[in-house]
């Protein structure tokens, strides 16, 4: 046997073991697949500047420098903070003149609905700052939640915002409404940052409601059976009642009861179609 064939064969044990331990690691850190899911979280910041801020500038502006910062309660934490190095987590520049659609979300999102003065500050705007989290793991908690929308803060803080644009919930704000959300209450975690349920009229003038955000957590939007029109208030908090708890809590399971006017309704999910899964409710009636 060649001299040189024992320390060949000890290097490609090495190399396995390492291969293992780094496997081992990945799967640590991220966390397992799951065929089909998908967490999506995602702003974009219109600009009248071309350039990214540089990297130390927003993540001193979400730390140390965050105005919204409270007194034993900072915005981004030790726990947050390991996110600034995920992979999982991308930031982009589109410029106007390559990308001029996605300068009007009205047009091509039907919930995006801008005001006259969001209108005017697009028209402005010569760039927007992507900032989007992907994860196709299964998440373990929703740290990324409190993280996105300080982002997006920082870097409409430090361009010169004009509009932020919450891509899952197809909601526009100016850039002080979006920073005036967190100067209210620094936690970004909270439901109504990231999920809302919106209306939608049916042919016969009926209506059903349904959901926009719950992909912030890897969970298909909810989508109720049709009901008459003067069922809007009840069956739209009913599901916004629904959507915060799997907000808080994604892997809350069915069924869903609440109280109102006397009666119990229970919601609960079956089954899916396309974007949504269908949520019916069924109406119990107090003694």
């Amino acid at each position: 046997m060649p001299v040189f064939a024992e320390p060949l064969a000890w290097g490609f044990l090495i190399g396995l073991v390492l291969t293992f331990a780094g496997i081992v690691g990945w799967r640590k850190l991220i966390g397992r697949r799951m065929p089909g899911y998908l967490a999506h979280t995602e702003y974009w910041v219109y600009t009248p500047h071309d350039q990214l801020p540089k990297q130390e500038l927003w993540m001193d502006r979400m730390i140390s420098n965050n105005p919204h910062n409270r007194r034993g309660r900072p915005s981004i934490g030790a726990r947050e903070g390991l996110l600034f190095s995920d992979i999982r987590l991308h930031i982009a520049v589109a410029k106007r003149s390559r990308n001029p659609l996605v300068f009007r979300p009205d047009l091509f999102e039907e919930n995006a609905v801008p005001s006259k003065e969001v209108l005017a500050r697009l028209s402005q705007a010569n760039s927007l700052i992507k900032v989007r989290y992907l994860s196709e793991a299964v998440l373990k908690d929703t740290r990324h939640l409190q993280f996105m929308p300080h982002l997006a803060d920082a870097m409409s803080d430090l361009a010169q915002g004009l509009i932020v644009y919450d891509a899952v919930c197809e909601q526009i704000f100016t850039s002080e409404d979006f920073s005036a959300q967190l100067e209210r209450n620094n936690n970004a975690e909270r439901p109504d940052m990231h999920v809302r349920v919106a209306w939608k009229v049916e042919e016969d003038g009926g209506g059903h409601a349904y959901t926009k955000g719950l992909r912030k957590v890897g969970l298909p939007e909810l989508r109720t059976d049709a009901v008459e029109p003067d069922q809007e208030v009840l069956i739209t908090g009913l599901l916004h009642r629904a959507a915060h708890s799997l907000m808080r809590e994604p892997t809350t399971e069915d069924p869903f009861e609440y109280e109102e006017f006397g009666d119990t309704f229970i919601l609960e999910r079956t089954e899916r179609n396309g974007e949504f899964v269908q949520v019916t409710i069924k109406r119990r009636r107090g003694e």
